[in-house]
């Protein structure tokens, strides 16, 4: 071997003292260690992918698998490999059952690493100690989740002093409103200005929208519903302070905790569903059924639902169901609670492998324009062409459409940074302008920050939930005649201990607010 090594040196000196004598020993000296260096490189390299191969990571989302997701993955782990020695690995949860798929995931053995957390499971998630605290690889690692998220919202997502979850860049706000088919409201002599129907600004007229539109189209459905987002889970004007169980009334102005369920604000809205669940206006299945709501609108069946209001909703969900569509404000002006911020984030499994990898990875993608188009959009001139790059508009792409374009996400909302990536024809990137208005804008509740241990009511807050889905589908959708169901569903509440929740989150929020 010395031997070897010897003569490949001496080869190297003749080489050089060529180059010399031809004045060329600058050349020659570069090529020389040049070509050391990427020797080097090439050894760190092969003794990197010796001692370690890339590791997969796992990514859960909330919506339907497409067609040409392994395409997207590969285009993806062609940066992440390079980049952080990571691959990805998509995995679809239906929103019919994500919230079952999901806690079957993480009870058993079967991998996930980012985990797409919906607010009402935090808790669970945090209790079964099937989470990682995000606390300080937010500090270590956390580089373009810092610099996309104001510190306010960043601190939000807790449970106790556990960071569960990152925020995603969206709306951030609470403001519930109706979209509805454009082509309807037209039909019915309404005026539609920008998406907005200004004509309708609360219930009462809209259930006028709604007799007019259904004495014309009996067979339609006018509100639509489906299990786990009823009408009801879109009304909010107050801070749940998490789960609902005790809340602050008048869009969090209140510093008293109370029971939603008896107030009197909650007793009118349920009668009014009950009045249009009575009339029609609801499916039979309106509690039960697991198609998406957009989609009811997609196939034709229903005219309208309720959903958070936001810039660019209404054309965000114009490509969701391929109708033209209007949006109207129904519950007061924006407003912003822990719950708005936190409804949707991302977390780490407690049993991925490589936490520190995983976390890296979704750091990462907050800050890539790249990856973020290719999870939304899928890749450019095959699912997507760009129509206006200084304005980062798309459309589709030759040969694609929109019933079948082989991959088309559109949940921006969803994913890490949405800011970062292209918008869809009919909009602009100034879209996010508006909505760092409305975020600005906006009031923010008192208990804003605020996090509810729940350690000394978990037991509690099990039976609750096992009432509360008993009874809100049911209700939310006037199913049952609130005369009775809401008195019957406040008893089960107390019988379950809701009344303990309710005092130890006011003792909990007291001691927070004197703090601040």
């Amino acid at each position: 071997m010395k031997k070897i090594v010897l003569t490949i040196f001496l080869g190297l000196i003749f080489v050089i003292s060529v180059f010399m004598a031809c004045g060329n020993g600058q050349t020659a000296f570069r090529i020389f260690n040049q070509s050391l260096d990427n020797k080097a490189v090439s050894d760190e390299g092969a003794e990197r992918t010796q001692k370690e191969e890339p590791y997969t990571i796992v990514m859960g989302y909330v919506g339907d698998v497409q067609t040409d997701e392994e395409t997207i993955e590969s285009a993806i782990n062609a940066i992440l490999e390079p980049e952080l020695n990571a691959r990805i690995d998509l995995k679809a949860y239906s929103w019919g059952s994500y919230q079952q798929e999901i806690q079957l995931t993480l009870s058993g053995e079967e991998k996930l690493d980012i985990v797409p957390i919906v607010i009402m499971n935090a808790a669970s998630y945090v209790s079964n100690n099937q989470l990682v605290d995000l606390t300080d690889l937010i500090e270590q690692y956390g580089t373009n989740i810092k610099k996309a998220i104001e510190p306010e919202f960043l601190t939000c997502p807790k449970i106790g002093d556990f960071t569960y979850g990152v925020t995603t860049l969206r709306e951030q706000i609470t403001w519930e409103g109706v979209i509805m088919r454009a082509d309807l409201l037209e039909e019915a002599g309404y005026i539609i200005t920008d998406n907005f129907c200004n004509e309708i600004t609360n219930l009462e007229q809209l259930g006028e929208a709604y007799e007019k539109i259904y004495a014309a189209h009996p067979d339609m459905i006018m509100l639509a519903s489906a299990a786990g987002n009823t009408p009801l889970f879109r009304w909010e004007v107050f801070d749940n302070l998490a789960d609902g169980f005790g809340v602050l009334m008048n869009y969090g102005q209140s510093t008293r905790v109370v029971n939603l369920y008896e107030t009197k604000e909650f007793k009118d809205f349920a009668k009014r569903l009950y009045e249009w669940n009575q009339a029609g206006y609801l499916s039979p299945d309106a509690a039960t059924n697991i198609i998406t709501i957009t989609n009811q609108i997609k196939a034709g069946a229903a005219f309208s639902y309720f959903t958070p209001i936001k810039a660019g909703a209404a054309e965000q969900d114009e490509l969701n169901t391929g109708y033209d569509l209007a949006i109207a404000p129904l519950f007061g002006s924006p407003f912003i609670t822990s719950y708005s911020v936190n409804f949707f984030t991302w977390g780490i499994a407690k049993n991925s492998e490589h936490p520190e990898n995983a976390f890296q990875v979704l750091d990462y993608i907050y800050g890539s324009s790249e990856i973020m188009n290719l999870l939304n959009w899928g890749l450019e001139d095959i699912h997507y062409k760009v129509i206006d790059r200084e304005n980062k508009v798309i459309s589709y792409a030759e040969g694609s459409e929109a019933s079948k374009p082989g991959y088309m996400m559109n949940l921006g909302w969803e994913f890490p940074n949405q800011e970062l990536a292209y918008v869809w024809e009919g909009e602009t990137s100034a879209k996010w302008d508006k909505q760092r208005e409305y975020i600005a804008l906006a009031a923010r509740s008192k208990a804003l920050g605020f996090s509810f241990d729940t350690s000394k009511v978990s037991n509690e807050l099990n039976a609750l939930y096992h009432v509360k889905n008993m009874y809100y589908d049911a209700i939310g959708t006037g199913t049952l005649d609130p005369a009775d169901a809401i008195e019957e569903f406040n008893q089960a509440l107390y019988d379950a201990g809701l009344q303990k929740v309710i005092d130890e989150k006011q003792i909990q929020l007291d001691a927070w607010l004197a703090g601040q």
